[in-house]
């Protein structure tokens, strides 16, 4: 499915009703897109794919474009999702949110595994507390996500040029909070800065 012309051909079988391609395609992009959600640190990240996912499929019928624009069209409403859940958190009391937190740290969801991936997942997170929201956004979505500048762009809605610059700025700040000050700003190259 990595293949584009998969991705367009199992994009048009969702489009018709296949739901054996609604499935190919939930299994291939779930996993980034759970990974983007828990590194913004949403409060659940489960219950704002759900609702990312339930998007997707209720608007699948008219998106048009091919398999960059499709990945690109489900971070754009993941993002979107992000932004509605914080607003409707701003006007909830308090304490509903800080129950909500507490669930979400809990291990009880059924694909946390204590293995390597959730430390990584943790890893990220840790790295990137230290960002604004849209710094956030540009590392995960440029690391996570594997898009590039122009990509990132269209989805946050800013230019290909002011994309670099938040992602040099973020990168920089973190580079700044790693604890290990033999590691330098020159050092990270794990992030891709042109492409």
């Amino acid at each position: 499915m990595a293949d584009q012309l998969d991705l367009v051909s199992i994009i048009q079988r969702a489009k018709s009703g296949d739901e054996a391609a609604m499935e190919d395609i939930f299994r291939h992009f779930a996993p980034q897109l759970l990974r983007y959600l828990k590194g913004r640190r949403v409060i659940d990240p489960e219950d704002i794919a759900s609702e990312t996912w339930l998007s997707v499929v209720s608007s699948l019928s008219k998106f048009q474009g091919d398999g960059s624009d499709f990945r690109a069209w489900i971070f754009s409403t993941a993002r979107r999702r992000i932004i509605d859940s914080a607003r409707r958190a701003s006007v909830r009391p308090k304490l509903e949110q800080s129950t909500k937190a507490e669930s979400a740290t809990q291990p009880n969801d059924p694909s946390f595994s204590p293995g390597a991936r959730s430390e990584a997942d943790q890893a990220v997170a840790d790295l990137v507390e230290c960002l604004t929201d849209q710094q956030r956004d540009v590392v995960l979505l440029r690391v996570l996500g594997g898009f590039s500048a122009l990509e990132v762009a269209k989805i946050i809605g800013r230019s290909e040029g002011a994309v670099r610059v938040i992602q040099h700025r973020a990168m920089k700040k973190m580079a700044e909070n790693i604890p290990d000050k033999n590691v330098t700003f020159d050092d990270i190259t794990a992030f891709p800065i042109t492409k």
